[in-house]
Order: structure tokens, then C-alpha cells, then sequence
């Protein structure tokens, strides 16, 4: 989603998002004159508030700061703590989503709130590590409507939105987030990016009518299914209160077990309809795939970049152009596969709109092919251009060694 050209929402890596949280830990330290353990114990406990937790320091610093248990008990009690149960109660923490917990001292006699400096008096580096990792959790957690982790398990990205770009109503919210990682999803439900279709209508698509879809495309496929009981039609009757060969309920029975087993013989009208709605919706999300393996491999190993002032080199605004063209890919790839869930639901309800959702739906593909070729030939000048550089230099390196 876009707001006069400008992405309404930012990808972020994990130490970007520590930059912010330092900012605002220093904020509140440099003003109260904290430490910056002090002033991050002070910010979970008041979930990242800045404004709660300068009111609450401008009042009474010193209450605060004995409600948190911040006493000269705190050093020594939590740093005689054996380190194993370090690791059991901070792992327990982050596993359970307790980042907006307080991290209490473990040892049962004493009651201090710890804070990043008795932390690094351990010498374990997994409860460093751990710890930091909560704190930023925390972080995260208590700022979630402007910053998200991306869902996609093992992605370090967080997802910032820029409030400023959006809208006043809850609308704007539904917006779709291509990560870096080529994971995609709704800003308001996680489900896959789905635009232009609901969340609710999204929700629907994946909980029962892509079930259907199948079903149907199954008995395209297969037209003359006859349903053969494995038991007797009597002892059906008894597991399951009717009968699996006819359909029919006990009180129809009524006693009579001469049934006939019926044979279905679908009117493949509704069924060959589906079945172009599943085969549509097949091979998009296969092209969507491809884009987000694109837009991976990009971020996981780069553009080959030459740097000898003797042949042309990619800058890091013509890098940012092959990255920004390969998101675009993964975004219109997105708005095309759900288009064929839209106009699914709008042949349900708006069925003299289909026709103008195809047309559109072809127009959109053209475009895209356009912008495909445009970022191939970004990409094969890149390796051209490398490939050159390392000819050049396996040649100058033959001359020199004769």
C-alpha cells in the first residue's frame, strides 16, 4: 500500500529496531539522570511509555525507583544466582510472550527488578544473549501497532507503519507487508497479503471455500464417482445412524435394508467453474513463489556489484532499484492471485462485474510482464558488467605473471 507514491510502511532490520529502543532508553537516562540499566527497567515496567514514565520520574523518582526494588540488594543477590536457572527463567519468559513482565531477580530472598547491568556481570553469553533478546521483545511488543516482527519463522525483520501516512479510519490498517525475507502478510489479520480482498473474506477463502474449490476440481476430474461402503449397510446403521450406501436416515429405513447405493453424477456446471478458479489460483501462486524466492536470494546474497573505476558499476541507488524492483514484482504477483479469489466472491454477488475484473486482471498481467523484462535486463547488466571486470582481471593477472 502506497500514500502518494510513499510506502506506508518500512522493513527494518533487528539491530535498526535496538537503535530505536536505545534512543528512547537514552532519552529517559540523560534527562533523570538514570543509568541506562535503571532507565530500561523503568521503560518495560511502564510498557515503553516515555511520556507515563517521565510523569511518573518528574513526580517521585524515588518512589518509582523503590517500587521497581532498585536497592544496593540488587547486585549481590542476583548475580549469586546460579546461571543455569538463569537460562531456565529468562527461556520460560520468552517463550511464553512475558515480555511485558518485569525480569525479577530468580533467587526467592530477594525482590529487585534486574536490569541490564547486573546481566552482564554473568559470564554466560546465552543469558546475555537471552536477555537481550527480551528486552527487545518488550520493546516490540508494547510499541505492536506501529512495529511488528514479520511472522515468518526464523526472519529477524520487523515491520515499521508510518502513522503519519495513514488514514484516520481502521480501513487503512488492512494493508499487505512484502518482507525482505519474501514472506508476506496483512498488517491487520497476518494472514497473506490479501488485497483487494477482506480480511473476513480472506479468513472465509482459506477456512472453507479453497477446500471446496478442490473438491469440486476433484470430481471434474473424476465424473463418475460412485461411493462404495466398506461395511455392511446394517452395521452403518448402527456406527453412524444412516446409511452410507442410500443416505437415508433410520426412520426412513424403517426396517427395510433393500436400498439401492447411490451413484452421484454432478452437473460439472458449478464444478468446471470452480475448477478454472482453482487452476488460476494455482498457477499465480506459483509465479508469487518464484517472486519471493527472487526477492530472498537478493537479500540473502546481493546484486554483484563491480568496483573498478575502469568499467561501469551499480551504486547503492542502483542496487536499491533492482531490490525495490523485485518488491514491486512480489506486490503486483499478490494482487493478481487474489484477484482470482475477488472475483470468485463477486460472481457470487456482482456477477455483471466479472468480465470488467478480468479485463482489469489482463491489463494488470501485461503491465507486469513489462516490468519483469525491465528487471531482467537491471539484473543481467550487473553480471555483464561483472563478468567483464573478472575477464579483465584474469587477463591483467596472465600479463603480469609473463
Amino acid at each position: 500500500m502506497e500514500t502518494d507514491g510513499q510506502r506506508v510502511y518500512s522493513v527494518l532490520t533487528r539491530s535498526e529496531v535496538d537503535t530505536k529502543m536505545k534512543s528512547e532508553i537514552k532519552q529517559i537516562s540523560e534527562v533523570f539522570s538514570l543509568s541506562k540499566s535503571d532507565a530500561t527497567v523503568i521503560l518495560i515496567s511502564l510498557r515503553w511509555n516515555s511520556f507515563k514514565a517521565s510523569d511518573r520520574l518528574g513526580d517521585d523518582k524515588e518512589k518509582l525507583m523503590g517500587d521497581l526494588g532498585k536497592s544496593g540488594l540488587h547486585t549481590l543477590f542476583s548475580t549469586q544466582v546460579f546461571e543455569p536457572c538463569w537460562i531456565s527463567y529468562l527461556n520460560n519468559l520468552l517463550e511464553n510472550n512475558k515480555e511485558e513482565e518485569i525480569v525479577l531477580c530468580p533467587n526467592p530472598n530477594c525482590v529487585a527488578s534486574v536490569g541490564p547491568d547486573t546481566i552482564e556481570k554473568l559470564t554466560e553469553p546465552a543469558v546475555k544473549e537471552m536477555y537481550k533478546r527480551y528486552v527487545l521483545g518488550s520493546f516490540v511488543e508494547a510499541n505492536n501497532e506501529s512495529i511488528k516482527w514479520c511472522p515468518a519463522p526464523g526472519c529477524e525483520y520487523a515491520i515499521e507503519r508510518h502513522e503519519d501516512l495513514m488514514e484516520d479510519d481502521e480501513s487503512s490498517l488492512d494493508f499487505g507487508v512484502v518482507c525482505s525475507c519474501g514472506h508476506t502478510f496483512c498488517w491487520s489479520c497476518n494472514l497473506e497479503s490479501h488485497r483487494p480482498v477482506t480480511c473476513k473474506d480472506a479468513s472465509l477463502w482459506f477456512s472453507s471455500i479453497l477446500d471446496t474449490l478442490k473438491n469440486n476440481a476433484w470430481l471434474v476430474k473424476t465424473p463418475n464417482v460412485v461411493l462404495v461402503a466398506t461395511l455392511t449397510c446394517r452395521e452403518l446403521m448402527t456406527f453412524c445412524r444412516f446409511c452410507w450406501r442410500c443416505f437415508r436416515s433410520e426412520e426412513e429405513h424403517n426396517g427395510k435394508w433393500n436400498c439401492v447405493e447411490v451413484s452421484f453424477q454432478p452437473s460439472m456446471g458449478q464444478e468446471l467453474e470452480d475448477s478454472r478458479y482453482l487452476r488460476l489460483w494455482e498457477a499465480c501462486h506459483e509465479d508469487l513463489e518464484k517472486s519471493k524466492l527472487d526477492l530472498k536470494a537478493i537479500d540473502e546474497n546481493g546484486i554483484p556489484i563491480p568496483t573498478s573505476e575502469n568499467y561501469f558499476s551499480f551504486s547503492d541507488g542502483d542496487v536499491d532499484a533492482v531490490m525495490e524492483a523485485t518488491l514491486l514484482m512480489v506486490q503486483c504477483r499478490l494482487v493478481l492471485k487474489w484477484s482470482c479469489a475477488y472475483e470468485y466472491f463477486i460472481t457470487m454477488h456482482q456477477s455483471a462485474k466479472t468480465q470488467y475484473v478480468k479485463h482489469l486482471r489482463g491489463e494488470a498481467t501485461k503491465t507486469l510482464v513489462r516490468h519483469r523484462a525491465t528487471q531482467e535486463e537491471l539484473m543481467n547488466q550487473a553480471l555483464f558488467w561483472r563478468f567483464q571486470l573478472l575477464q579483465a582481471q584474469v587477463v591483467s593477472q596472465y600479463n603480469n605473471h609473463w
